[in-house]
């Protein structure tokens, strides 16, 4: 198995503070695969069942072994390499393009 973007990793990042997600969860991967060869950590997203409606929060496929929304405007830069996760799947290449299309507005000029 080969971790890239679109791929699902299940994962404990606890503890957080705040509004972060925390708990053992789902969170996918987004970055290009050049900034985790140079950098050694990846940006991901978590992954939720909440049932809010906002526009950074995307539903996932319905064909996704995974349910809930990919959550756009809590992104997070981790080295999963020294994280114990578990691979759950790889989305297809359209859900990411428009995934990677409405992630760009959490970097807009104001």
């Amino acid at each position: 198995m080969v971790i890239k973007q679109g791929s699902i990793l299940l994962m404990d990042l606890s503890p957080k503070q705040g509004h972060e997600q925390s708990g053992k969860r789902p969170y996918l991967y987004l970055s290009y695969k050049g900034v985790e060869k140079y950098a050694h950590i990846a940006v991901f997203a978590p992954i939720s069942t909440t049932k809010r409606r906002y526009p950074l929060y995307q539903e996932l496929p319905a064909a996704s072994q995974t349910k809930g929304v990919v959550m756009l405007d809590q992104l997070i830069t981790i080295d999963y390499h020294n994280q114990s996760f578990q691979y759950l799947e790889q989305l297809p290449d359209d859900y990411m393009e428009k995934i990677l299309k409405i992630v760009k507005v959490v970097f807009q000029k104001d």
